[in-house]
């Protein structure tokens, strides 16, 4: 028997059947049920919650699943029905055998009774997939017809309305009374020009609840503000190549071109064009002339890396200042953490250059450094390479396990179970030799990251850099930088080794102070 032919992997999708004939719990019940039947020990479950197998969505189950079957990580999948695994139809489920038959996996749809090992079952499968594809694309067609009657009438189309508005028995949008008065003053404030940071730093120390239930961002915000239907006006969310965006706009009747009421607004469409106005003049221009918003053109340099040191929240640049972002919006933080930019920047890109300067051969970061390098141009291999490697590592550690239970917990004892451990451990040893065989097939492509080891070109490549490239170099090196306190130290020159901790791209993520 082969290292992986008594492993399988289930993949489990997520359905919206109003009964739960195929919710997740049942799903993994029948599947296990099936492996229990055939001898088949199930390693892991993939599951995609909420994924569509219709539409070009990313489901990191779905990779996660078909890469440990063509990576030779288990011998076969386990899936409840030919649609959980795609709707998609025959072009992309034949992709997927094609891959599975060239490594002798197979998969194995419980409910349908097919196992792709058999040869006759490619046809029944090839007329299934397409059966899902079309039933996913007439229901594509009833909804879109729904939603444009809905919208011919002006009503709403489902969903949670902006903040301050609900849904009223017609069907279109009017005040809600306990929120509107709040949703009324975020709008007043914004056209004044109030930043949205203070708005938001004010509603939550009034403990007054976003959207969500949650605290209010500077994103929130700007979502509810920018809503056509806050403005009284019907939505529609913009596709791009085929697929949504997050861009909303207000929908136009394609007949008369003219935008759509759907009820009373808590603002008037001339308000919001005066608050998008508003939010424009803080956005900046790109070199090739085009806005881009503060939060979508990064400035800073370690905006996203920074850490506080009291409460673990992030930091951002406030003036000359890199904040504590928490207490910038008004969250509990036991320490206000501030630092310059300037010196915190340049004490990182100093740290960052002499820590890779300093790297020799066999240091785990030059390892990570070139797994990220290769991971933004070959992100197929690196995964199939973890899904392996992962593997790998559960297998060694079962067979010390079996080792330890033998030789020093004193586990089997006696003739029979002296046998049954002996097959045990061959077992895991064909498969740990197998695992290695097969992580060897999938070597790393060679990275050539030389020049960020010497120190004389490295700093010549960072002087010349933009912030974004910048950005780029120390995301292949940096998870976090950690700002800690100043612990009543004000007025003192900047000491980076008593305030910065970096955690490295080996490392794991750092925890707050009082973790």
């Amino acid at each position: 028997m082969s290292h992986h032919e008594h492993l399988a992997d289930l993949y489990l999708r997520l359905s919206l059947d109003r009964e739960g004939k195929t919710a997740i719990e049942r799903q993994e019940a029948d599947c296990r049920a099936w492996a229990a039947r055939n001898g088949l020990e199930v390693r892991s479950v993939h599951i995609d919650r909420g994924r569509s197998g219709y539409k070009a969505v990313d489901r990191a189950g779905f990779d996660a699943a078909i890469s440990a079957l063509t990576t030779g990580t288990v011998g076969t999948l386990v899936v409840w029905k030919v649609d959980r695994l795609s709707r998609r139809g025959m072009g992309q489920v034949g992709q997927v055998l094609d891959q599975v038959e060239k490594v002798g996996g197979r998969i194995v749809f419980v409910q349908d009774g097919l196992d792709t090992s058999h040869q006759q079952s490619r046809l029944v499968l090839a007329l299934l997939s397409e059966v899902a594809r079309s039933e996913s694309a007439n229901i594509g067609l009833c909804v879109a017809s729904a939603k444009a009657h809905l919208r011919s009438r002006g009503q709403w189309i489902g969903g949670q309305p902006p903040y301050g508005l609900a849904v009223a028995e017609d069907g279109r949008l009017d005040h809600n009374p306990h929120t509107a008065p709040t949703a009324r003053e975020i709008a007043e404030r914004a056209m004044d020009g109030e930043p949205l940071v203070r708005i938001a730093r004010d509603l939550n120390a009034r403990e007054i609840p976003s959207p969500r239930g949650g605290k209010w961002s500077v994103g929130t915000l700007s979502q509810v503000l920018k809503s056509p239907a806050f403005a009284g006006l019907l939505p529609e969310t913009v596709k791009k190549d085929g697929k949504y965006t997050t861009k909303v706009v207000p929908w136009r009747d394609p007949e008369t071109g003219e935008t759509v009421v759907i009820g009373r607004g808590i603002i008037t469409p001339a308000e919001q064009l005066q608050i998008v106005r508003v939010l424009e003049e803080r956005t900046a221009t790109d070199p090739l002339g085009r806005a881009r918003g503060v939060r979508a053109q990064v400035s800073h340099l370690l905006t996203g890396f920074l850490r506080c040191g009291g409460c673990g929240g992030r930091m951002s640049a406030l003036g000359k200042s890199y904040v504590c972002q928490a207490r910038r919006l008004g969250h509990p933080c036991p320490a206000h953490t501030t630092a310059l930019v300037a010196a915190v920047d340049r004490a990182v890109a100093d740290g960052f250059i002499t820590r890779l300067a300093a790297t020799e051969p066999g240091d785990p970061l030059l390892e990570a450094v070139a797994k990220r390098w290769v991971a933004r141009h070959d992100p197929e291999v690196v995964r199939e390479r973890d899904t392996i490697t992962t593997a790998l590592d559960d297998a060694n550690a079962a067979l010390a396990d079996l080792e330890d239970a033998r030789y020093l917990r004193g586990e089997f004892v006696g003739p029979e179970a002296v046998q049954r451990w002996t097959r045990l451990h061959e077992r895991l040893t064909a498969r740990v030799a197998g695992l290695r065989r097969n992580l060897a097939d999938f070597p790393l492509p060679e990275a050539d990251i030389s020049p960020l080891l010497d120190p004389v070109l490295s700093r010549e490549v960072w002087e010349v850099a933009t912030v974004p490239d910048r950005r780029d170099l120390l995301r292949l090196a940096l998870n976090a930088v950690t700002v800690l306190p100043a612990n009543g130290r004000r007025g003192y020159r900047f000491d980076p080794h008593a305030r910065l901790r970096f955690t490295w791209a080996h490392e794991s993520d750092p925890a707050p102070l009082d973790a």
